[in-house]
């Protein structure tokens, strides 16, 4: 099991080292930065924070955002910024306000996803690559749901369902399901055998999968030229962007866990 080394945060946010980035597409990339409707519209270039946690995956870095299954994110974060203060507290430069010791990130996606590079790594935008092309395509989009919408929704459920969904089914079945009051709620096992007209769907919830699958219009662009960026960060940052980007602990990826792609990181002379 590799080691994680997070010391690099110790370190002030000075960003003395300069460099490329070049991300070079293995798969076409969906990199959706916010969703107005239902139609999931793509950036054209990489945004800032999907880059960080693409190199944070190479790093080997994944974060819980609770502590539950080790410490979380917002807690290696505030552990971090504590240690730091202490090792920079007579410093003028960097007093208990600096936003790098602030406890607290500095941006934080939609996703409530931050990195915890972002002090010490910035990365600017890419122009967009003249081979770009863009396309619209069904994704699967999974959602979870206790009410209605996994009765209609899922193409998965428990086998024992299999005599209620034949009726539902069937238009003289004699049975609906529904979320109004009126609907009857049923115990599990007796719904194979239940001859109630209207059942409860909060019901069948737990002989459904956690997630059902719903199709979406999604977006994604493909390039084989590439994204080049320019990069600035810190002696340590760069460091382990030279020793982990060229063998990733983990499969880099940009916007869905299926566009991947490779990272290659080269500093300046």
């Amino acid at each position: 099991m590799n080691t994680i080394d997070l010391s690099f945060y110790l370190d002030p946010p000075e960003l003395t080292v300069s460099g490329t980035l070049h991300v070079t597409p293995l798969a076409p990339l969906s990199m959706v930065t916010s969703q107005p409707g239902t139609y999931f519209r793509s950036e054209l270039t990489p945004p800032e924070h999907m880059l960080h946690g693409a190199i944070e995956n190479a790093l080997g870095w994944h974060f819980h955002d609770s502590n539950n299954e080790g410490p979380s994110r917002k807690d290696l974060l505030k552990q971090l910024a504590k240690l730091a203060k202490k090792r920079h507290r007579k410093n003028p430069d960097y007093g208990k306000d600096h936003p790098w010791l602030s406890e607290k990130p500095e941006y934080t996606a939609r996703s409530k996803y931050f990195s915890l590079l972002q002090y010490h790594l910035r990365i600017e935008p890419a122009a967009v690559p003249d081979d770009l092309m863009s396309y619209d395509d069904l994704w699967s989009m999974h959602l979870r749901d206790r009410g209605m919408n996994f009765v209609g929704g899922s193409r998965a459920y428990d086998y024992r369902l299999e005599h209620l969904i034949t009726r539902l089914r069937t238009p003289d079945g004699g049975v609906e399901v529904g979320d109004r009051k009126e609907f009857e709620r049923i115990d599990l096992e007796d719904l194979a055998t239940t001859e109630a007209p209207k059942i409860n769907a909060g019901s069948l919830g737990e002989r459904f999968p956690m997630y059902y699958v719903s199709p979406k219009k999604r977006a994604f662009v493909t390039t084989r030229s590439g994204y080049v960026h320019r990069v600035r960060t810190t002696p340590g940052v760069a460091r382990l962007l030279t020793e982990h980007l060229s063998q990733p602990t983990a499969p880099p990826y940009l916007g869905t866990n299926e566009g991947w792609v490779s990272l290659e990181w080269t500093a300046d002379v």
